[in-house]
């Protein structure tokens, strides 16, 4: 009996170092397999970074290449570039952004500024990504191509157009040509300028076209300009055009003692930066609201002022801020039947009034006439008026008397300006028959 018990815990014994053993076996294989799983990660991170020190050298290579290839266009073809391309090298595909722009010796900048026979050339860039760059920056390559002082012989030269918009910032993709000693068309590039090379010396008559839908500072379209080429030298043209804006405005005058919305025919807008004033509107056509366009969108103010020509203006000397509502100068003009304030008579219903602006023309070179029919009151229904020094003749049909008042001042919006006209028998200054 002690001899099976003995066997029994033997058997025991075995199974039990079996069952550690196994555990061994399994513990091991999973280092194993950890290890080895490090080790391919290792390697496959090594095959991405050698794979991707080769693409960086690539694309220095295809970078190479793309400057040797701009070096061969033509300096016309150079200037504005701005072009991406694909290049395939290796199964990996390159995008390859190409670009050229024209730089002045004078301020070492792409901008096209003034310069006098300066050495101009033309920067040319080439960028190269590709696919798995991820947030690492691409492959830059940049060089210059010169020309000799612009020009490729004594007797050309080069025009470089620069249009700039209201802020200054240069305006691509705006079509100009010229005709004189030569000819020439192009677009402006993202820097808003472009080059024109290899041009006989001379005049010439440059044309923005006026398709941009741009206008000057005084609002009107793309006009033509003269311009001149000098032999071995860069002539540089800035013109500022920008796309139009307008101005809304609607007005107020005293009636009545108080100030209410009227309507008035005419208004005028300037600007520093214009050549000379703008009116909008039509005289003796009455608008509660006008709007002045198309305007060159300015950063400084506008003055705005009801009226049809400078004369009007009321701040000469100030450029305010265009008012949502205009103030207009109020005549409180009134037609008597009488001969004087001691015989004032009754107001005249139906009796025509011409206000005659002294200051201002028409575009035939006539004093602005402005003409009313006076209400039950005998006053002017609207006696709102640009700011001016007015001729005021009265007529009343009925009776065939008229009367005037000269070099009457409309200068306040503070206060009304009163007049009273007398077309009775006896009136001072009274006489029969119309207004002229």
């Amino acid at each position: 009996m002690n001899a099976e018990l003995a066997s029994r815990r033997a058997r025991a014994g075995a199974s039990s170092e079996e069952g550690f053993t196994l555990i061994e076996v399994l513990v091991t294989a999973i280092v194993v397999v950890l290890v080895l799983t490090a080790t391919f990660a290792g390697l496959s991170a090594a095959g991405r970074a050698g794979a991707e020190q080769r693409r960086h050298a690539e694309s220095y290579a295809v970078a190479q290449k793309d400057q040797a290839r701009l070096r061969a266009l033509r300096i016309s073809e150079l200037n504005g570039l701005d072009e991406t391309r694909i290049v395939t090298v290796g199964g990996t595909d390159y995008e390859v952004h190409s670009t050229g722009q024209f730089v002045n010796d004078l301020t070492g900048t792409a901008s096209c500024e003034e310069g006098t026979n300066s050495s101009d050339y033309i920067s040319i860039t080439s960028e190269v990504s590709w696919p798995s760059i991820g947030s690492r920056p691409p492959t830059v390559i940049k060089s210059i191509v010169a020309p000799p002082a612009g020009s490729l012989s004594e007797d050309t030269g080069a025009l470089a157009v620069v249009i700039r918009d209201a802020a200054g910032v240069g305006t691509p993709n705006v079509p100009v040509s010229g005709t004189g000693a030569g000819s020439f068309s192009g677009s402006t590039g993202p820097t808003g300028c472009v080059l024109f090379t290899d041009l006989p010396a001379g005049n010439y008559t440059l044309t923005p076209s006026a398709a941009a839908g741009l206008v000057d500072a005084d609002g009107d379209p793309p006009g033509q300009i003269t311009v001149s080429v000098v032999g071995q030298s860069t002539n540089t043209v800035v013109l500022r055009y920008d796309t139009p804006g307008s101005i809304d405005v609607h007005f107020r005058t005293r009636i009545n003692g108080s100030v209410q919305d009227t309507t008035t025919d005419s208004l005028v807008v300037f600007n520093t930066g214009m050549t000379q004033e703008r009116s909008f509107g039509t005289v003796g056509t009455q608008a509660s609201t006008i709007s002045a366009a198309p305007l060159f969108p300015f950063t400084s103010p506008y003055a705005v002022y009801a009226g049809s020509c400078a004369a009007n203006n009321p701040n000469p000397d100030e450029l305010p801020d265009p008012p949502a509502g205009e103030a207009l100068a109020a005549l409180d003009l009134t037609v008597m039947s009488g001969s004087s304030s001691g015989s004032p008579g009754s107001p005249v219903s139906g009796a025509t009034v011409k206000v005659t602006d002294t200051e201002c023309d028409d575009a035939g070179g006539s004093p602005i006439e402005r003409t009313y029919t006076t209400n039950s009151s005998g006053e002017l229904p609207n006696p709102g008026l640009p700011y001016g020094v007015y001729d005021i003749c009265a007529y009343r049909p009925s009776t065939n008397r008229k009367n005037t008042a000269a070099d009457v001042a409309v200068q306040t919006t503070d206060t009304d300006t009163v007049q009273t006209i007398y077309v009775g028998w006896g009136a001072s200054g009274s006489s029969s028959g119309s207004c002229p």
